[in-house]
């Protein structure tokens, strides 16, 4: 680069004698090292004179920067140019480009020049700024001068969106350009070219009052790497962020879009970076979407909150995003009570509740009813009848929450039935025969007429049962005897015409050789109608007392096929039961289906335990309890407790 206007070339030959001479023979002479100068950081500019360049003795000098020839006129290319600029960066170098400009009083068109200097130089983020070397005149007048140098830069900065640097000399800038005001006024930085002084003389009222960006302050400097004279360099400054190509990039996730200062931002990514000048301010606006808002800005625009527009100085790479939302509203009907709760959180009500979550979330809802309240159904933008529901946020969402009333029923209130359980037994009259062991608990049978022959079974674990018809007593049953037998008769008679109902009901007690306390009926006859495997038109299990239970107690059984029935009309039904070291295995079917198998085991006696059944259609349902007689190896039993029930 030489930026030093001559009026002829016998004085250019002259001022070569006269000055640089000297000043040529000090550097030659000089360290080749970098040497430090307080708030300037030092580099070179190079092109095809400096030939092959070792870039990496270059660093090691002290070199911090690089510009090299890029271009020059329309068409050529510095053959060095790509070397240079690899080399340069693969050793750390920051790294900036020129072109050399060459304007001409025929038709020359500076946006020709501009645009094979784009298409040729590589102006990215953490580049020096692009310049433009303007040392000959072409025989323009001042004013065609300065339009074209006007075009150059503009056209740069409307392809690039950086305001190009402008390379020249004081005496340059003064005659050929007229010391023009323009360019500084309008941001367009200065790289001074001044040699031989302490410190640079800057045109146009010292650039605008804000002075040299870079200054080239010989030409005849000697390098470590270069085996020629090269153009030393300051930067006005240490840190060269300062002087390099800054980048605003903006992150849009959807819901709207963001504009403003060269931004157009929309969901498909498009119009989302720029490159600027550094410390250049640029205001951002966002722009929600048809029903979002904007929630929060964040990165670079942090401070700005929700306000809709965020104005970031850009020096390096900055980033910010525009966090847009939908709302999401919740609202919780039906006749009972409970609460709604959203991950992430904003959700949280008992009532109609509100709360806007950024574009894309999936928000998980979770149902809670209160303890006088069972979960019915999710509307609207959720459906089912799950504990939670997921929705995606991507449009306005709508959810409604039903809860039922709850009643609480005891162990034996309306709408129970309790079966006991049964042994397979080919021997017996239907091939099974009802079984249970615990005091209290009973099967009642219906006939009709005045008498009834009641089949048991006996055997040697078998204790003593009472029986009652229409609750009066009628008798009692020892079931013991030394080996098993099935179809022992007990006639009851004497109790007229019409409907009649037979109670058998463990007494647990026993005769003194037995084993047990178990009672087992295998048929009735009524009639002259055998009924094998008789179906009991009501019954109970056994009754344990315990101060912790619902209702101060509960009943228990551990036979297999013993079952719990509960007939309701509602959207679900909840079985209380309890836990313990001796529990087992149970069987939780709903209208005919199973739909799960529950363990009872705890290492301690848990009371209150609950096992729902939700989201059925409000009507009528059978809800059921079977025993399986099994249990975990930790257990020390098989039974299963019914401590009572709630209805929705």
């Amino acid at each position: 680069m030489v930026a030093i206007a001559f009026p002829s070339s016998f004085a250019k030959r002259l001022f070569a004698v006269v000055v640089l001479a000297p000043v040529l023979a000090v550097v030659l002479t000089a360290r080749p090292a970098m040497a430090a100068v307080a708030d300037r950081a030092p580099g070179i500019d190079v092109s095809r004179w400096q030939n092959v360049i070792d870039w990496q003795k270059v660093a090691a000098a002290g070199a911090e920067f690089a510009i090299m020839k890029a271009t020059e006129g329309s068409k050529y290319e510095d053959p060095t140019y790509a070397t240079n600029l690899g080399g340069a960066t693969v050793r750390g170098l920051s790294v900036g480009s020129y072109h050399v400009a060459t304007p001409k009083a025929t038709a020359v068109d500076p946006v020709a020049e501009a645009d094979h200097f784009v298409a040729t130089a590589r102006n990215g983020v953490g580049d020096i700024l692009p310049v433009l070397d303007i040392e000959h005149t072409g025989g323009l007048s001042v004013p065609q001068l300065q339009d074209w140098v006007r075009a150059w830069v503009m056209r740069v900065k409307a392809r690039t969106g950086v305001r190009p640097m402008i390379y020249a000399s004081p005496y340059f800038w003064r005659t050929n350009l007229g010391d023009s005001h323009w360019f500084a006024d309008h941001g367009y930085p200065l790289w001074i070219a001044h040699w031989k002084v302490n410190k640079p003389d800057v045109p146009a009222a010292n650039w605008g009052g804000r002075g040299w960006t870079f200054w080239q302050w010989t030409s005849s400097g000697r390098v470590h790497g270069i085996t020629t004279n090269v153009d030393r360099d300051h930067f006005h400054g240490t840190n060269l962020r300062n002087g390099q190509i800054a980048r605003l990039t903006v992150h849009d996730e959807g819901g709207g879009r963001v504009a403003g200062g060269g931004i157009d931002c929309r969901p498909d990514g498009s119009g989302c970076t720029r490159l600027t000048n550094p410390g250049d301010p640029v205001t951002l606006t966002a722009i929600p979407a048809a029903g979002a808002s904007l929630l929060r800005w964040t990165g670079a625009c942090a401070s700005a909150g929700s306000a809709p527009t965020c104005t970031v100085v850009v020096r390096g790479r900055v980033a910010a995003t525009a966090v847009f939302g939908y709302p999401v509203d919740v609202s919780v009907t039906g006749t009972g009570g409970g609460t709604v709760t959203s991950s992430p959180a904003g959700i949280h009500c008992g009532a109609d509740c509100s709360a806007r979550l950024p574009y894309g979330t999936t928000a998980v809802l979770t149902e809670s009813p209160d303890s006088a309240s069972g979960f019915g159904a999710w509307e609207g933008d959720c459906g089912g009848s799950s504990a939670t529901c997921a929705v995606s946020v991507t449009s306005p969402v709508s959810v409604s929450a039903r809860f039922d009333a709850a009643v609480t029923l005891d162990e034996d209130g309306a709408g129970t039935r309790y079966a006991w359980g049964r042994k397979a037994d080919p021997r017996a009259l239907g091939g099974s025969y009802l079984v249970d062991r615990r005091p209290a608990a009973s099967q009642t049978f219906g006939f009709r007429g005045g008498a009834i022959t009641l089949f048991s079974v006996s055997g040697p674990t078998m204790g003593r049962a009472g029986v009652s018809i229409d609750d009066t007593p009628a008798g009692t049953i020892d079931g013991y005897a030394r080996s098993l037998r099935e179809g022992v008769r007990h006639r009851f008679t004497g109790w007229g015409s019409g409907a009649h109902s037979l109670t058998v009901r463990v007494l647990g007690t026993k005769a003194p050789r037995a084993r047990g306390t178990l009672v087992g009926l295998d048929a009735v006859r009524a009639n002259g109608v055998v009924r094998a495997n008789p179906k009991p038109i009501e019954g109970t299990w056994g009754r344990v007392a315990a101060a912790e239970a619902t209702n101060g107690g509960y009943v228990l059984n551990d036979v297999a096929g013993a079952a719990a029935t509960l007939r309701f009309h509602g959207t679900g039904a909840t079985w209380i039961t309890s836990r313990g070291p001796s529990m087992g295995l149970a069987q939780l079917w709903i209208d005919g289906k199973l739909a799960r198998t529950v363990d009872l085991y705890a290492a301690t006696r848990v009371f209150g335990a609950r096992r729902t059944i939700d989201g059925l259609a409000d009507r009528s349902h059978v809800l059921r309890v079977v025993v399986l007689g099994t249990h975990r190896a930790a257990s020390r039993g098989a039974a299963v407790a019914v401590d009572g029930w709630i209805v929705r």
